[in-house]
């Protein structure tokens, strides 16, 4: 399976691959893996962003218990963002269930040394052992 990362940084690399290998239907992956990529990447900001703000809730209110102040907002506020995290999560496990999906469906780079041909005829053959067997 391709990385991700690869695909990410050399998309048009990877298109020309697959046309190499004469699989155009197969383009169209490409961007589809990118654009499921894309929607993972925010979620997980978003999914990071608020576990930032739940560490700074639970701070401040350590705070205001140190100084007697009310912490019922910030408790509400508190419950309300494990919830929100929970889901978020559910739907990054779903992107990346996608992606992995798509992945297995993208063949692997073809190597430079490798003769581009739809089948086996264009195979060059690069070394022999032994006598060669004729079948009748």
């Amino acid at each position: 399976m391709i990385d991700i990362k690869l695909i990410r940084e050399n998309p048009e690399n990877i298109k020309e691959n697959i046309k190499k290998r004469f699989q155009k239907e197969k383009l169209p992956l490409v961007d589809k893996i990118l654009k499921l990529d894309e929607q993972w990447r925010k979620l997980k900001n978003q999914t990071d962003n608020l576990r930032h703000e739940r560490n700074e809730i639970s701070k401040r209110i350590n705070e205001a218990k140190k100084k007697k102040q009310d912490v019922k907002p910030l408790i509400k506020k508190a419950r309300e963002i494990p919830d929100k995290i929970k889901n978020q999560e559910e739907n990054i496990k779903k992107l990346e269930g996608e992606i992995k999906e798509i992945l297995s469906k993208i063949p692997n780079i073809i190597h430079k040394s490798v003769p581009i041909g739809k089948d086996e005829s264009k195979n060059k053959v690069i070394k022999k052992y032994g006598k060669i067997p004729k079948f009748k």
